[in-house]
């Protein structure tokens, strides 16, 4: 879903630019950098996931301004390198997709909390309840933190991004459920299958890549 600019007025655009420059801001400061770098493997997988998530952003489909469909890949990068580094690593992706593709860079803001931060601040939220409530077991994560967060996180995005349609733009309830909520399942699916595809073999290939899994914890005497 890449919002353009003509939806929007020009405050509303500024001020989800000031609040999703905030978020980055938190990102950078938070961001387990040292970890990162330390870790090869991790490293490697960041780099090659940038770009084929680049890869996939630009296989879009779709009809009317604003109502495009593409795999965006936030529960992903936060299992794998947690959410700062991923806010940023998907930052990057969608300043480069909007260069591109001629995009203005004014709709960053609105699009970047709507596509990353409502599905990453829920898939923190997840994990986080999962990790202090729930038994440390592989496929709980794999099904649960991947799968089905995914397919939630894309609910929840799209249920935001409907509201946000509906409040600040032109178009009707009958529009956004025919443009784009109808097709949304088709979306969600291949978010979750996507996301539990590649977290599953990186969990089983190479554990030591991803930062929110712990051999020790979920596999160790299992």
């Amino acid at each position: 879903m890449n919002l353009p600019a003509t939806l929007f007025t020009g405050d509303s655009l500024l001020l989800a630019n000031y609040a999703f420059a905030f978020l980055l801001y938190r990102a950078v400061r938070c961001a387990p950098w040292q970890i990162l770098l330390k870790n090869q493997d991790m490293f490697n997988a960041l780099i090659g996931l940038i770009f084929c998530t680049a890869a996939f952003w630009q296989m879009s489909a779709g009809i009317r301004p604003g109502f495009n469909f593409h795999l965006i890949g936030a529960t992903l990068f936060l299992l794998m390198f947690g959410w700062p580094i991923a806010l940023i690593a998907l930052t990057l992706i969608m300043t480069g997709s909007w260069l591109y593709s001629g995009q203005e860079i004014a709709t960053l803001g609105i699009n970047g909390l709507l596509m990353l931060a409502v599905p990453m601040l829920f898939g923190e939220a997840l994990l986080r309840f999962c990790q202090r409530y729930l038994p440390k077991n592989l496929f709980l994560f794999v099904l649960l933190n991947g799968f089905a967060c995914a397919a939630l996180a894309s609910m929840l995005m799209m249920a935001s991004t409907t509201l946000v349609l509906l409040a600040l733009t032109h178009y009707t309830w009958p529009e956004i459920q025919y443009h784009y909520l109808i097709p949304a399942p088709i979306l969600i699916f291949a978010e979750a299958f996507a996301t539990g595809a590649v977290i599953t073999a990186f969990t089983v290939s190479r554990p030591e890549a991803v930062m929110n899994f712990s051999v020790a914890d979920y596999l160790t005497g299992k």
